[in-house]
């Protein structure tokens, strides 16, 4: 009997035993379960780290390429207020050039283009026509507006940008031979990392730089500048 009562003793810390391995194969981790996961997000760490060492240098780079080429485009902006250049207002067509990147974490940037863009085609969808420069600008606008979309492009800010760039667009544009009177360029003015502006910038027609019946009369200081 004493044999017995040993036998039934033993029984309780059996019990145990069996619980925590039904614990265990429930989803209970282990402890090397839990050292592997260390490890894992220790790597992870290291490669965040590196990436953000990499996104850093690239920002430094773009920002730099940035200072030195904002005063061309300001310079370009300036000549056109001087020349008095205007749209022609007996044609109806508007041209828009939607500039967002091909892709990116950014959602807000590329949507507070496309939401400008959407806001005049729903005033007057059927006299805008819409140029994307950027995938993501299509991708936004093409589902419900991409019977307005004439052009689309990529690949374009990939590298720094330059004049050869923007003329290639410009004459895709000018043979594209979708005539407008008036139109504008929606883009994201930078200020700093986590602050931009949605800006437009106007775009005349070939007729409006050319033809003289337009009211095109360069002043004084401009003719002076070409000279």
């Amino acid at each position: 009997m004493f044999v017995r009562f040993g036998a039934l003793g033993k029984l309780p810390a059996a019990i145990t035993q069996n619980a925590v391995v039904d614990q265990q194969q429930r989803g209970m981790a282990t402890l090397k379960a839990i050292s592997i996961r260390l490890k894992s997000v220790k790597n992870i760490q290291k490669i965040t780290q590196s990436m953000k060492m990499v996104s850093a240098a690239k920002y430094s780079r773009a920002e730099r390429e940035l200072k030195a080429v904002r005063p061309i485009g300001s310079g370009a902006q300036q000549f056109y207020e001087k020349a008095e250049v205007e749209a022609t207002t007996d044609v109806p067509q508007k041209l828009v050039i939607a500039i967002t990147s091909d892709r990116g974490l950014c959602g807000a940037c590329h949507t507070s283009v496309s939401r400008h863009i959407r806001n005049e085609l729903n005033k007057d969808g059927e006299n805008i026509k819409v140029v994307c420069v950027g995938d993501k600008s299509r991708g936004i606008l093409q589902r419900l507006y991409g019977k307005n979309i004439i052009m689309a492009c990529n690949e374009i800010g990939r590298l720094p940008p330059t004049f050869i760039d923007a003329s290639k667009l410009a004459d895709a544009i000018l043979k594209s031979e979708y005539k407008f009177g008036s139109g504008e360029i929606v883009y994201n003015k930078f200020k700093s990392v986590v602050s931009y502006t949605t800006s437009t910038m106007p775009v005349f027609s070939l007729q409006s730089v050319t033809d003289p019946v337009v009211g095109v009369a360069l002043p004084t200081t401009v003719m002076t500048i070409l000279r």
